[in-house]
């Protein structure tokens, strides 16, 4: 077997195989391209929002899951007005401030969350939901370029003495995550990108795409900015509890997206199956990830061909 996995070559037979299977493919709208899931896609998709979501809220104790609208009124618009007379103008218009990505959501419901926790610190924030993170692409690289993405954020509130210690265990466990569910665990690495003009540490994980190594998550520990202004905006208090003291904790934020994820692990599976005449291009994906578990397939010929796709995932979950 040999592993189709750089070059462009390798990008344009993923596209092939994702439309002629359902899994996900281009369409052409107003001029722009989005990007469709079909069943076996959809199942995809669903399937690492679960896993995302089960290993930054569901095993986790001080971690609430949250959920906002996604239209939602511009700030500009409702600058000198009542909220509620632009909201009902936003509705009759249709004019929407379409989210670039969801920390502003994320941080109205810190202070109710703070309070279900008799303000204790730590504790985090996470959603899941759509976004517009850029509004053109430099170069088509199919679902890495889509300008409709799904982020999958949690903001991470930490007492400023120890956030330094909670920066490097996320790392580590992020990159397990990514890694968790690889054929090829070393096409993820982390990168450092913080620099002189960085105000606060940031790294990226990265995933060896076709094109190059680029970004499927960031980490970043910012300072206490972010809630001050919350403080000025709203007039309550941000401070949490970290045994006696009390202080406005520093944010840890970390930001994925959907289509990033499923992009990498179908590149990551994608495999070509050497036959007798014939090269078949597959896709061995982590059992956990798969859209279908079990197939049944009738007939004669096809065991062997079964057994092969489905071993190494066998092995995985041993």
């Amino acid at each position: 077997m040999v592993s189709p996995k750089s070059g462009a070559s390798a990008l344009e037979a993923l596209v092939a195989l994702c439309k002629a299977h359902g899994y996900v493919y281009a369409v052409e709208t107003a001029g722009a391209t989005v990007y469709n899931f079909g069943s076996l896609g959809a199942e995809l998709r669903r399937n690492l929002q679960a896993e995302w979501w089960q290993s930054m809220v569901t095993t986790q104790d001080n971690v609430f899951g949250i959920e906002n609208a996604i239209c939602q009124s511009s700030p500009t618009q409702d600058a000198h007005r009542p909220s509620n007379e632009a909201v009902e103008e936003a509705m009759q218009t249709g004019y929407y401030h379409c989210p670039q990505s969801l920390q502003h959501g994320v941080l109205s419901h810190y202070h109710s969350s703070l309070q279900l926790l008799n303000n204790k610190l730590p504790f985090g924030l996470a959603e899941m939901g759509r976004c517009f993170p850029r509004t053109a692409a430099e170069e088509e690289r199919f679902l890495y370029s889509a300008r409709e993405m799904t982020a999958m954020s949690m903001l991470f509130f930490v007492p400023p003495k120890n956030s330094g210690v909670w920066f490097d265990l996320y790392q580590r466990q992020r990159m397990q995550w990514w890694r968790k569910f690889a054929s090829s665990p070393s096409s993820f690495s982390v990168v450092d990108t913080s620099d002189a003009d960085n105000t606060y540490p940031m790294v990226n994980i990265q995933f060896a795409f076709p094109w190059g190594v680029d970004t499927v998550e960031r980490i970043a520990l910012r300072d206490d900015s972010d809630l001050l202004d919350l403080e000025r905006k709203t007039g309550m208090s941000c401070q949490g509890k970290d045994g006696r003291k009390t202080m406005v904790p520093h944010v840890l934020e970390m930001e994925t997206y959907l289509e990033w994820a499923c992009l990498a692990y179908l590149l990551d599976g994608l495999t070509e199956v050497k036959r007798t005449e014939t090269v078949q291009k597959i896709l061995r994906l982590h059992c956990r990830l798969a859209p279908y578990k079990v197939a049944v397939l009738p007939g004669r010929g096809t065991e062997s061909q079964l057994r092969e796709v489905m071993k190494p995932n066998v092995i995985k979950e041993q």
